[in-house]
């Protein structure tokens, strides 16, 4: 059984060595960012799998819909959402794969090549597209999500201001007044019961969106370290530099001294004659 889907981001025996290297090291700092960004993914399975367990709640609730057609219509919006985020949640397996895949690599290449080796290994491209795209996914899946809260609340409405016209018919047909059209409560009946999961389900991918913000920058901020780190040292080509003219100016002190001596008996048969 692959790990990632066996044992919790936060609990791998790698990442943990991979902290405590970094932090034994000198880069508190990036190990901070490191654990930030592993927080953040630990967090986001949890929430993926508390929405879709909402999600689940709000088409039990529709089930209890004696019109075929309502039900039917606002079932499908619910589980157009139940689909992206299903998918979502996968992407997410995958991104965490990529991400222990990283760490493993870096882990290994430190061992072996000491924390310069980090600055090589520091390539988040292909984690940073996936949690733009699950960014993406999650932003429409809050509009979809609103959508259906839209759509419950305005068939409430709908049907309260029938059963109200209905009763008012009655009265009419009756001899009496028509009464004053009352407000729908949103609070009772059974769309409302099956739009309070819903609305509680936006706010968890309002939140969830916010942790993916998170764990961008917590990647911006570690390869702009990288980038500050690699500015630092010196490239291989620039030490040779450094080194040739070093030897050249060696070489140099010697021949301006025999240059020097060589001119001193020339200067003294001068005087002589």
């Amino acid at each position: 059984m692959n790990e990632t889907l066996s044992v919790s981001i936060g609990e791998q025996e790698h990442l943990k060595e991979f902290f405590q290297m970094l932090s034994q090291n000198g880069k508190k700092q990036e190990a901070a960012e490191f654990s930030s960004l592993a927080d953040q993914l630990n967090q986001l399975e949890q929430q993926y799998s508390a929405v879709l367990e909402e999600l689940q709640a709000v088409q039990k609730q529709l089930d209890r819909i004696q019109d075929k057609g309502i039900r039917t219509g606002l079932k499908k919006g619910v589980a157009s959402v139940e689909n992206k985020v299903a998918q979502a949640k996968e992407q997410l397996g995958q991104i965490k794969a990529d991400f222990l895949q990283f760490v493993k690599q870096a882990l290994s290449e430190m061992k072996q090549q000491g924390l310069s080796a980090l600055q090589k290994a520091v390539d988040f491209v292909g984690i940073k597209d996936g949690l733009n795209e699950m960014r993406d996914n999650l932003q429409s899946s809050i509009s979809s999500t609103q959508k259906s809260i839209d759509r419950i609340n305005a068939i409430g409405s709908e049907l309260h201001a029938l059963n109200e016209h209905g009763r008012n018919l009655g009265r009419v047909l009756i001899g009496k007044e028509a009464a004053e059209l009352t407000q729908r409560n949103e609070d009772k009946g059974v769309l409302a019961a099956a739009a309070k999961p819903l609305m509680k389900s936006k706010s968890m991918l309002e939140g969830m969106e916010k942790s993916v913000t998170r764990a961008l920058q917590s990647i911006d901020r570690l390869e702009q370290a990288a980038a500050r780190n690699q500015e630092k040292k010196p490239s291989v080509r620039a030490e040779l530099k450094t080194v040739k003219q070093q030897e050249a100016r060696k070489q140099q002190v010697p021949q301006k001294q025999q240059e020097s001596k060589n001119q001193q008996p020339r200067k003294k048969k001068e005087m002589s004659r």
